[in-house]
């Protein structure tokens, strides 16, 4: 099927539009790239997705338009409609863009400043106020805890290991103070003293 001029002119026309399309989705990427921070790896990407774009939306314009066959004037009518949004329109779409930008961080910025972290001071003092007492009671807490361990210990012999004892039928052995151990200790002397003296004047 022939291509007259008329239809080559439209053709033409509509190749410019879609490369103005393309500079619209370009300026898209580089908006996202003004207002959020982004790393290196992430540009290759975002620029790859707009060449497979580009190429995809140029190969279903051929398709429709003219069958498939590659045209150059196709290429230079996208090339052009590039150029002459990025030497207008881009301008003032970047520019407001830019601006809008540059006031919802201020917004953001004074929010976060003048409103958020004054609160967030206030209930950090607030949650330390009342972690102190808290902190001094579990404190309190730990020593009585302490001080109920060591009274369950009676001479060197843990309480519980006496009841055990007790219900195995083995009752456990207390020792006597000390002060008794030192009676005892005198009284067998004297007894031995006693003996002892009883056998010399048996033997006398």
């Amino acid at each position: 099927m022939g291509i007259y001029l008329a239809e080559q002119t439209l053709f033409f026309l509509e190749a410019i539009l879609l490369g103005f399309s393309f500079g619209l989705l370009y300026d898209a990427l580089r908006i996202t790239r003004v207002a959020l921070p982004t790393p290196g790896w992430v540009l290759f990407l975002e620029d790859v997705f707009f060449f497979m774009v580009c190429a995809v939306g140029t190969f279903f314009f051929l398709m429709r338009a003219i069958d498939g066959q590659v045209r150059f004037f196709i290429l230079i009518g996208e090339i052009l409609g590039l150029v002459i949004y990025f030497n207008s329109l881009s301008i003032l779409v970047m520019g407001v863009s830019q601006a809008v930008i540059r006031f919802i961080k201020a917004v953001l910025r004074f929010i976060c400043e003048r409103i958020l972290l004054p609160i967030w001071r206030l209930m950090y003092n607030l949650v330390v106020l009342v972690m102190r007492p808290v902190r001094f009671l579990s404190f309190q807490m730990k020593k009585m805890i302490q001080r109920c361990k060591y009274s369950l210990k009676v001479r060197r012999k843990v309480l519980y290991n006496q009841l055990r004892g007790v219900i195995e039928g083995k009752p456990a052995k207390r020792r006597a103070p000390k002060a008794a151990q030192k009676l005892d200790k005198g009284k067998r002397k004297k007894k031995t003293n006693v003996k002892s003296k009883s056998k010399r004047k048996e033997r006398a």
